[in-house]
């Protein structure tokens, strides 16, 4: 009897422990300095009292933001569970290709327009956004909804930071310049870093792949002096750069 007892008591302790460990793989632990994330939003400040935050959708699909300006909560960083959703419905918008390379060049420059960046680490590699006077209807509708998210998820103080996914060493680019800049004079401005024309994207448009030498400077700075660039519409990696040759 003693020894079913022991058994008994054995196989309970081991479900519990087993319980635990597969509670710890599905959510981040907050004794944990930092934790990988899948997609980054990155609102900046406006004329007015504009929310400003960074807002991280962790690799288990919970949400971590830091509180900047003008949220509910205090500045400071902050994990919460999202509406899962929402949550699916957002990556789904995102998913196809097309939705990172609009055109821009036709809409109007909104001067109150909140800069705003969005990086995904998508399966087939790493997609970015960058919004600065421009946008279009499917750009701000996936903004709204992320906003949404933020502003109607329940917020709590934690000790998790975000760390970047690893991605492949990036040097292609593509860009869009305004109307009438010519691609071999404007290049010259970033001759530091040994900046190469690979080809014209489109026959009627403004869309070119340049390159950097990968050993001339940061490739970080080479796509951020892109992006402030007032000849620039729009900058991004181009993640497919071997199907492109």
């Amino acid at each position: 009897m003693r020894n079913i007892l022991f058994v008994l008591m054995l196989s309970c302790i081991n479900f519990v422990a087993c319980s635990s460990m597969k509670q710890k793989k599905n959510k981040p632990s907050e004794t944990a300095t930092a934790y990988p994330f899948v997609l980054k939003y990155d609102r900046g400040p406006c004329f007015g009292k504009c929310p400003v935050y960074t807002f991280f959708l962790l690799s288990d699909h919970s949400g971590l933001v830091q509180s900047k300006a003008n949220l509910t909560t205090s500045p400071g960083w902050y994990q919460a569970h999202l509406d899962q959703e929402a949550v699916a419905e957002i990556l789904e918008l995102i998913e196809p290709e097309t939705w990172w390379t609009p055109d821009l060049g036709n809409q109007p420059e909104i001067s109150d327009l909140p800069a705003t960046s969005l990086s995904y680490f998508h399966q087939k590699g790493l997609r970015t956004m960058h919004i600065k006077s421009r946008t279009t209807a499917e750009l701000e509708n996936v903004f709204e909804k992320i906003s949404l998210l933020v502003s109607e998820s329940q917020w709590a103080t934690t000790e998790i930071r975000p760390i970047d996914i690893p991605g492949p060493l990036m040097t292609d680019v593509i860009v869009q310049l305004k109307p009438d800049v010519d691609i071999n004079t404007w290049m010259k401005k970033f001759d530091t870093f040994g900046i190469q024309l690979k080809r014209k994207l489109t026959p009627n448009q403004p869309y070119y792949l340049v390159t950097k030498v990968p050993e001339m400077g940061d490739a970080n700075d080479f796509l951020q002096h892109i992006k402030r660039d007032p000849d620039v519409v729009n900058a991004q990696w181009d993640e497919h750069v071997k199907t492109r040759e």
